[in-house]
């Protein structure tokens, strides 16, 4: 049996607080979730793309909108991460100084 650290939950731990970017990023994944869900908006044979029905191109095309989001969910995360990561490491250095 191995022993593993409880994980931090809540507290001072900054990445169990809701911020505007996880909201924004919470928005995007569910817009790629929902909207392809809503097939009566797409379920129709016209207007046709290279031959192809409006309900198959119409799908295809979210495959890539919903990868585009995911990509800019995963960079918005990281940004706000990164932007953590610096505060954090200037906040040690100002206490560090002034001791």
């Amino acid at each position: 049996m191995t022993n593993h650290p409880a994980p931090t939950t809540g507290g001072t731990d900054p990445r169990w607080k809701l911020s505007p970017t996880k909201i924004v990023v919470a928005l995007l994944l569910l817009a790629g979730i929902v909207v392809p869900l809503l097939v009566g908006t797409y379920a129709k044979v016209e207007p046709r793309l290279f031959g192809f029905p409006f309900f198959y191109w119409y799908q295809l095309l979210w495959v890539f909108i919903a990868a585009g989001l995911c990509f800019l969910s995963y960079v918005l995360l990281k940004r706000e991460k990164d932007a953590f990561a610096r505060d954090a490491a200037r906040s040690e250095r100002t206490e560090g100084g002034t001791r």
